[in-house]
């Protein structure tokens, strides 16, 4: 309880300082890992799965006093994705996602946090079995804290995502649209939030 009546605290009387505004980027490194869910219509079942890779991640936009960020947060992963539709459906993954943030830090070292909002993006694996799947319209929240020392920051962000369109691009000669397609990831980076 101490440690958060502190952050407050910092954070507080950084607010009061006089204000001064400039850019902020945060370029990162991310390893990710997911669990998904495919909803298809009665009376077939849900066929479920996961997806782990490494990726990398910016955020641009403005900050206030080294404290208050605000920008736009896009991101570009490799992951292995995996489902249990289609006999074990087994592929690397392209996945490439863009949204907004807001958050706030400590201005040299200590707790960042921010929440966020994905707007678009898509999931592309790519064929197995002579299956081929892609998912688009990804949309949904993203959280994330962090811990910062100097220019390195250590974090941890959740982001619970729902695509618009699931396609069936190949299965021998059907294609069409699949169930709805869920995605809650995981993401542990190591990121640079540079502020000038």
């Amino acid at each position: 309880m101490k440690a958060i009546s502190a952050i407050l605290l910092g954070w507080a009387l950084t607010a009061a300082m006089p204000a001064y505004a400039g850019f902020y980027i945060e370029p990162g490194i991310t390893y990710e890992k997911g669990d998904n869910e495919l909803e298809w219509p009665a009376p077939l079942s849900n066929s479920t799965g996961t997806g782990q890779g490494l990726g990398f991640n910016l955020k641009l936009g403005y900050h206030a006093n080294d404290v208050f960020f605000i920008g736009l947060d896009g991101s570009y992963s490799k992951p292995k994705f995996e489902s249990s539709a289609s006999t074990d459906y087994s592929a690397e993954a392209t996945s490439t996602l863009y949204g907004a943030v807001i958050g706030a830090q400590m201005p040299v070292a200590g707790l960042r946090i921010w929440g966020g909002y994905i707007f678009g993006g898509d999931l592309d694996p790519e064929e197995d079995g002579g299956v081929d799947v892609k998912f688009e319209g990804a949309k949904g929240p993203k959280v994330g804290v962090g811990i910062k020392i100097l220019i390195v920051s250590l974090n941890l962000e959740y982001m619970d995502l729902e695509y618009g369109t699931s396609k069936l691009e190949e299965a021998g000669p059907v294609t069409g649209e699949l169930g709805k397609f869920k995605n809650k990831v995981g993401l542990l980076s190591v990121s640079f939030p540079l502020t000038f």
